[in-house]
């Protein structure tokens, strides 16, 4: 099953919530490899602890009350250990990120989120499964003996 997901998710870490400049999946370590290459490993892999989709209280302004009925969907990583945390703010892969002397190659690509600057970017419903068309002869069964 495929997923439809924001292309800009706004994620949500050290309750500090940051525009992602691609989808939470195809989110890269910034870390510098052996070769002397960006690290192509993404942030979320299958042996590091995920996030969850949420709804939150809309506010414009940090501190300023939440907007009547007005909800953001974001991917928050605040139910997690501080330092997986910290891992994703550093941009880095669980590899590189028990390498602290591993070079920074690229600069990470978080943007602080202001919902008047990146108002394109407010999803109100939680991503959703989309379903794949079945193989038009995938209901039939094969004959059997």
């Amino acid at each position: 099953m495929a997923t439809c997901r924001p292309a800009r998710p706004v994620v949500q870490l050290l309750y500090i919530r940051y525009l992602a400049n691609r989808p939470v999946e195809e989110i890269q370590c910034v870390a510098q490899t052996r070769r002397r290459h960006r690290c192509t490993s993404p942030l979320l892999t299958t042996k590091a602890q995920a996030g969850v989709w949420t709804l939150v209280p809309l506010a414009t302004e940090p501190g300023q009350l939440p907007l009547a009925g007005a909800v953001l969907a974001v991917y928050s990583l605040t139910g997690l250990p501080y330092a997986e945390q910290l891992r994703w703010r550093a941009q880095r892969c669980p590899e590189h990120a028990a390498i602290p002397t591993a070079a920074d190659v690229a600069v990470t690509e978080w943007e602080l989120f202001d919902p008047l600057i990146h108002h394109e970017h407010i999803h109100t419903r939680l991503p959703t499964p989309t379903r794949r068309q079945a193989p038009a002869d995938r209901g039939r069964n094969a004959a059997q003996p």
